[in-house]
């Protein structure tokens, strides 16, 4: 393989989690804005189906969210038991190696962040459903 093809190759995966950072701030901006029901999309969705075709909606691009969350919230994770473990690892697709003076349990402080990111997926789904016209249960 050409030099050049392996460094496209390297950029990508930077540019794929940038991509879900872009994406969790639009759909979560959106899913705001959506859950006044004075949006755009839902007086759209609401002038071709019904309520239900809107709750449906709804529901769609918040599981999306948190999918997105949760897998970047794994990926943190993986990365700081990597760190812990072997002081090295993949951080956005980037080889990431700590210095000597940085203790390896330093870790133990990316595996917090992304199980926060983790427990916030599933935070969200939860108050999603304890809307009043979005209640499953």
């Amino acid at each position: 393989m050409p030099d050049h093809q392996l460094k496209r190759l390297a950029r990508t995966p930077i540019v794929i989690w940038l991509g879900g950072f872009v994406t969790i701030a639009l759909l979560g901006g959106s899913l705001t804005v959506d859950l006044t029901g004075m949006s755009a999309a839902d007086q759209f969705i609401l002038s071709r189906w019904s309520f239900e075709g809107l709750r449906v909606y709804l529901w769609l691009e918040a599981l999306v969210l948190v999918a997105i969350v949760a897998s970047l919230g794994m990926h943190v994770v993986s990365v700081g038991f990597a760190v812990t473990r072997d002081g090295a690892s993949k951080l956005l697709g980037a080889g990431l190696t700590t210095n000597n003076r940085v203790p390896r349990q330093a870790g133990y402080i990316f595996v917090l962040l992304g199980a926060a990111l983790v427990a916030l997926s599933l935070t969200t789904v939860v108050l999603f459903n304890s809307c009043r016209y979005m209640r499953l249960i």
